[in-house]
C-alpha cells in the first residue's frame, strides 16, 4: 500500500488518513514514515495522530535494526534535528529506536547540580554540522550519563561516562545496522569528547599530538563535537570555549606542519671544517634556519649556505 495514502500534510499539520491503523499493524514502518515526514516538513501533529503513533511503539521496535536506523539518520539530518529528535521522543518512538536517548530524557532534574542533560543534547545536536557521523556523536554523546551520574559532596559527577557511552553508542549503531566505519567514527568521538573539551593552552605539544592521533580521520568532527557541546546560557563562557577550540585546531595544526631542515648536515659539516662533533654544528644549523626563515636564504642554494657557513666560522674564530 502507498504510505502518500495512509497520511498527508493538511494545512500545516501531519493528518493520518482512514485506514492507518489497520495499515499500521501490518507494517510498522508506516509509523516511521509519518515520523519523517512530519519532521522532515516541521508538520504539527495533532492529539489524534500523536495519540495513534504513540500506539505503534512496540510496533517499531519489533521493526528490523537497519529499517529503525535509517530512520535515526534522517531524523538527525532532518532540517531542525533537535525538533525531530523531539518529536521522536514525545512520540515515544525515538525509545523503540534508541533506548539509551530516551533515558536522558526521563533523567530526574536536579536544578543547579547538573543540567538538563536532555536538553543539552538536543541542542549539541542543533548546534553540530549536517553530516550523519558528527549529529549521531552529538545525539550519543552522553547516553551514559544516567547512568554513571553520582552526588558527591553536593556536585555531580559522572565517571568514565565517556568511555562507557563509547562502548554504548557502539553496541547501539551495531543493532541498527549502521556501516562499520560510522560505528568506529561514531565510538571514537564519544570517547575522546571529554578530552577535547578540557583543552587549554598549558598543554604539551605532546598532549596535543596524541589527541589529535587518537582521532585520527575523526579529528575535524571531533572539533565541531566539541565547539558544539558548550550549551552555557552565559556567553562569555560559550565564547571562550570556542575560542579553545580554534586555539586547538591552530596548535594541531602548526605540529602538522614539516619542521625545517638545514641544507647542510652534521657530518658535511665536520668534513668540511675538520673539526669533531661539537656546539659549533647546532649553531651553523641555527644559523641557516634562520637565513631560510627570513627569506634570505634559499634551502637549494648549498653554495650560499656554505657561503654563510663559512662566514660564521671565520667570526667565530676571531673570537
Amino acid at each position: 500500500m502507498n504510505d502518500s495514502a495512509l497520511f498527508c500534510a493538511d494545512q500545516g499539520a501531519l493528518r493520518l488518513l482512514p485506514g492507518f491503523a489497520g495499515a499500521v499493524e501490518r507494517d510498522a514502518t508506516l509509523a516511521l514514515d509519518a515520523l519523517r515526514a512530519a519532521a522532515r516538513d516541521a508538520l504539527h501533529v495533532p492529539h489524534d495522530a500523536a495519540h495513534l503513533l504513540r500506539g505503534c511503539a512496540p510496533g517499531v521496535r519489533a521493526l528490523p535494526g537497519r529499517v529503525r536506523g535509517e530512520a535515526l539518520r534522517d531524523l538527525v539530518l532532518a532540517p531542525d534535528p533537535a525538533a525531530a529528535i523531539d518529536l521522536a521522543a514525545r512520540l515515544d518512538l525515538l525509545g523503540a529506536i534508541v533506548p539509551e536517548a530516551k533515558a536522558l530524557r526521563a533523567m530526574p532534574k536536579a536544578g543547579a547540580l547538573y543540567k538538563d542533560v536532555y536538553l543539552h543534547t538536543l541542542r549539541v545536536v542543533a548546534a553540530t554540522p549536517p553530516d550523519p557521523i558528527t549529529r549521531l556523536a552529538a545525539l550519543l554523546h552522553d547516553i551514559a550519563k544516567p547512568d554513571t551520574l553520582q552526588i558527591v559532596g553536593g556536585e555531580a559527577h559522572f565517571p568514565n561516562h565517556d568511555a562507557i557511552g563509547a562502548d554504548r553508542a557502539a553496541r547501539r549503531l551495531k543493532a541498527l545496522k549502521f556501516p562499520k566505519e560510522t560505528v568506529a567514527a561514531v565510538e571514537t568521538l564519544v570517547r575522546l569528547h571529554l578530552r577535547a573539551n578540557a583543552y587549554d593552552e598549558e598543554w604539551s605539544d605532546s598532549a596535543v599530538r596524541r589527541l589529535r592521533h587518537d582521532a585520527g580521520d575523526q579529528w575535524q568532527r571531533l572539533l565541531d563535537l566539541s565547539a558544539a557541546d558548550v550549551t552555557s546560557a552565559r556567553a562569555e563562557v560559550v565564547n571562550r570555549a570556542r575560542r579553545h577550540v580554534h586555539e586547538l585546531a591552530e596548535r594541531a595544526r602548526e605540529l602538522d606542519r614539516p619542521k625545517p631542515v638545514a641544507p647542510l648536515d652534521g657530518v658535511e659539516l665536520m668534513q668540511r671544517f675538520g673539526r669533531g662533533p661539537g656546539p659549533w654544528i647546532g649553531e651553523i644549523k641555527t644559523l641557516l634556519l634562520d637565513l631560510m626563515a627570513n627569506g634570505a636564504l634559499d634551502p637549494a642554494d648549498r653554495d650560499a649556505a656554505w657561503a654563510a657557513a663559512e662566514a660564521y666560522m671565520a667570526r667565530r674564530q676571531n673570537t
